[in-house]
């Protein structure tokens, strides 16, 4: 993991964050966890159910959008 880079606050709900934590791996951070799952197209679908939220696969490609940053290419 780059030390430099920066970081942003993103609010959840709880419901959501426990899900997450559910599927993060020993010793894996949220950011790995975040790049593992939008790494894997199937993973936001899965996601999607897990949370019983339609829009869950969107709200994780505009958390990609938002790390890739101004001019990082579309999600």
């Amino acid at each position: 993991m780059n030390m430099h880079m920066s970081s942003k606050n993103v609010a959840i709900q709880r419901s959501v964050y426990d899900a997450l934590a559910r599927e993060k791996r020993r010793g894996e951070s949220f950011t790995d966890l975040f790049v593992r799952l939008l790494g894997q197209r199937s993973a936001a679908d899965d996601l999607r159910g897990a949370w019983g939220r339609e829009g869950a696969a969107q709200d994780l490609r505009a958390l990609a959008r938002l790390r890739r940053g101004p001019g990082g290419g579309s999600g």
